[in-house]
């Protein structure tokens, strides 16, 4: 696909159009990992990034934030005719659309631009009906095939695409979340707390790590723990039941929901223990990486991506549940040499390989690439 005529010269910075989700506000008060994914790798990039979401409070820091309405109804065409008409606008070299397919296919059918797709979880095939499966598989792979370029968030998600998706030839990188090392830093002392972050749902393991808590914490009366979860309305019994688990605790489970992330941040940098025990296969598991930069000693189920994170720097789960998690708590608050060790070597596995700066660096150069292959038609 050929550039427009217009596009920049050399001597001025590339645009890029970052587009967010719909439902996705770009809001400090509400960040997802998405929304913090694009506003970190924005503030790192060689490119000029304006970022395209829904209105919200208090938005992240961005060269430009451009507001698009919250519908209602999920509305995937009218959204992308917005979006269009802002890129006929602004002219940038490339548009990246976050997560969401049908909606990087309808800026493709709409843009002479070259569009990118991000992936932060998997891309499954239909388990519709064989007829409606056909179709959807058909219907899909033409749009992955029509754009420029695709990223995905770990080796994880991407060996999943390959093996589900052998039809795709569209170029493809691994692009990971990434962290400001030098912008975290952690207490040289750590309180004695066993920190668990995440959304209130069974596939994270935070109920199974509450009942753990309850019964470790009780032979160590200098302990405490923080759980701090988002979504507490998607499952409604799901977080009753965290409460309970909690509940005997007293006043030394602290249970947060909906922190900021700078208040996160401040709690990974001081916790002795981080736990991250998925019960599903995680795409990637920020939270993990963001303990790990805290400087927290992390309990991880090792799914998915998290073991990409962690590697040889995390004390890892045989299974997922309480006896278990209650076991490597145990073993890491009677042993401090082990929690020190496994501290400096979580974060030197995320500087040497998740290091902000080196990450943004890998997106630009796919960024660039694909710019250049799409001038070339």
């Amino acid at each position: 696909m050929p550039m427009p005529s217009d596009s920049p010269s050399r001597d001025e910075p590339r645009r890029i159009l970052q587009v967010l989700p719909r439902g996705m506000r770009y809001s400090q008060d509400s960040a997802t990992s998405v929304d913090l994914f694009v506003c970190e790798m924005a503030a790192h990039s060689r490119f000029r990034v304006d970022v395209v979401a829904e209105s919200g409070d208090r938005p992240l820091p961005a060269i430009s934030v451009h507001e698009l309405p919250p519908f209602a109804i999920a509305k995937t065409q009218r959204r992308a005719r917005l979006v269009a008409a802002l890129a006929r606008e602004l002219k940038p070299s490339a548009v990246v659309v976050q997560q969401h397919l049908p909606s990087a296919a309808a800026l493709r059918a709409r843009t002479p631009f070259p569009v990118i797709l991000q992936k932060h979880n998997f891309l499954r095939p239909s388990r519709a009906a064989a007829w409606l499966r056909d179709a959807s598989r058909w219907r899909r792979t033409r749009q992955l095939n029509a754009l420029a370029g695709l990223t995905f968030v770990s080796e994880t998600v991407l060996a999943d695409f390959e093996r589900d998706w052998p039809e795709v030839t569209t170029p493809r990188r691994v692009v990971p979340n990434g962290v400001d090392i030098a912008a975290w830093a952690p207490r040289s002392e750590r309180a004695k707390d066993v920190l668990a972050v995440g959304r209130s749902t069974p596939e994270k393991g935070l109920l199974e790590a509450a009942q753990a808590l309850a019964v470790v914490l009780p032979r160590h009366p200098d302990w405490t723990t923080t759980f701090v979860v988002s979504e507490p309305d998607r499952f409604p019994s799901y977080f009753t039941a965290l409460t309970k688990a909690l509940a005997p605790l007293g006043p030394r489970a602290r249970l947060r929901v909906g922190a900021p992330f700078h208040e996160v941040k401040a709690l990974n940098e001081a916790a002795a223990i981080a736990l991250a025990p998925s019960v599903w296969r995680e795409p990637f598991g920020r939270t993990c990486l963001e303990a790990h930069a805290g400087g927290a000693a992390v309990v991880s189920s090792g799914s998915g991506g998290l073991r990409e994170i962690s590697g040889d720097a995390a004390l890892y789960l045989s299974t997922v549940d309480a006896a278990q998690i209650a076991e490597s708590v145990e073993t890491l608050i009677m042993d401090e040499p082990l929690r020190n060790r496994l501290s400096a070597a979580g974060r030197a596995r995320i500087e040497r390989l998740f290091e902000l700066r080196r990450v943004a660096a890998g997106l630009d150069d796919f960024c660039a690439e694909t710019i250049e292959r799409a001038a070339r038609g």
